[in-house]
């Protein structure tokens, strides 16, 4: 009786196989890298110039916050004037979010928008817009 021994690869068929995965990986490196991307929309900091023009909303934000890009994003697209305080990288932003966090225990949502006497936690493009609206801004 023979014994049947499995067929072994030569070494060059193992590298077509590794040469053939590269193709596929670069194209799942691209959707990820596509699904990903955001362009840059860089944040209006507050400032004695910005704040002596009043603007429709002051925002107290994080440079990583998802809800706070998606505020910049709509704020910029829709010329809303807006200005920022970095909670993590300003002292006064930090103050302003710590007196704004009136429960310690809960704590308060970024980013925190304040729209005329409104103040509000969160980002949801329908509710700012109402806000906006209740200010006679745009």
């Amino acid at each position: 009786m023979t014994e049947h021994k499995p067929e072994e690869s030569s070494p060059s068929q193992k590298n077509s196989n590794r040469i053939n995965a590269l193709p596929l990986f670069a194209v799942i490196l691209i959707v990820i890298f596509a699904i990903s991307y955001k362009p840059s929309i860089e944040p209006v900091y507050c400032n004695q110039q910005n704040l002596s023009t009043q603007p429709a909303v002051i925002m107290l934000g994080t440079s990583w916050c998802p809800y706070c890009y998606q505020a910049r994003k709509y704020f910029t697209e829709n010329n809303i004037s807006y200005c920022e305080y970095n909670i993590e990288d300003n002292g006064k932003g930090e103050q302003m979010y710590q007196r704004a966090n009136t429960n310690p225990t809960i704590p308060l949502g970024i980013p925190v928008l304040y729209i005329g006497d409104y103040r509000y936690s969160g980002f949801d493009e329908t509710r700012v817009a109402e806000l906006l609206s209740k200010n006679k801004v745009k």
